[in-house]
């Protein structure tokens, strides 16, 4: 009779090395969770440096939603646009008012190189808004919802800034009557008068700004369509209608005017 043949340890042999890789890799995993944690907690417990706490970035970067609730990635982009923007617009109201005083001062030269300032402030804003002609149409209805009835117009920024510049033509208008120049006079004279320097600065201020909300109106259609309608009802034709507005329109038409312009 022939002989019987061994048992075939093939099979036991492969069943084991496969127990023994997958609790190598569980072990490399529990590791490799258990270092990631100490070192979140390691950074959570560490002192923050200097310019973490001067700057304040813990705080700064947790006003956005955290990736968990974002209703689409394209929301951070949404968030962290209008965000700066409103940043910005806080720093450019914040030279207004001081090249206001400066004006109220008869610190005319220096009123202008401050307002200068703000008007860099406006080119950034215009400039990032670049960024969301990148973001598609999907993520912005995926976000909108969360928006609501919110607006740009409802911005406190632009609101800001809408308020602050008839305090600035005001102080502008006292010193030209102080003068007693006519408009035509401050546009007509040589280019180097502190007034006329002053009359230039905020023509260059309202020209960044028709700028910015003239950008802003192309990515609004790009994203709405022309047709279209903004969250607070508002069409978007409406909105291009409101892009005629000036902060100082009697500067416009004065310089225009002005002998020797034609």
């Amino acid at each position: 009779m022939p002989e019987p043949r061994s048992p075939d340890r093939k099979p036991a042999a492969a069943q084991a090395a496969a127990q023994a890789a997958a609790q190598a890799t569980a072990q490399a995993t529990a590791q490799a969770t258990a270092q990631a944690t100490a070192q979140a907690t390691a950074q959570a417990t560490a002192p923050r440096s200097e310019y973490a706490s001067y700057m304040r970035t813990d705080e700064l970067l947790a006003l956005q939603r955290s990736d968990t609730q974002l209703l689409h990635r394209d929301e951070r982009l949404f968030q962290c646009v209008h965000q700066a923007t409103e940043l910005w617009l806080k720093q450019a109201n914040f030279e207004i008012g001081h090249a206001t005083s400066l004006i109220e001062a008869s610190q005319l030269v220096g009123a202008a190189r401050i307002l200068a300032r703000a008007s860099d402030c406006i080119d950034f804003i215009t400039r990032q808004l670049d960024i969301l002609t990148r973001m598609g149409p999907v993520g912005y209805r995926a976000l909108r919802p969360a928006l609501g009835q919110g607006s740009g117009v409802q911005s406190p920024g632009w609101q800001g800034l809408r308020a602050a510049a008839p305090r600035l033509h005001a102080a502008f208008t006292a010193r030209r009557q102080a003068e007693r120049m006519s408009l035509a006079e401050v546009f007509g004279c040589a280019g180097d008068a502190p007034l006329q320097l002053l009359a230039e600065a905020l023509l260059d201020l309202d020209g960044k700004v028709s700028l910015w909300r003239t950008r802003h109106l192309q990515v609004v259609v790009r994203t709405l369509g022309g047709q279209g309608v903004g969250t607070r009802g508002m069409p978007v034709h409406a909105l291009a209608q409101l892009l005629e507005q000036r902060l100082f329109g009697e500067l416009w038409e004065a310089r225009a005017a002005a002998p020797g312009s034609a």
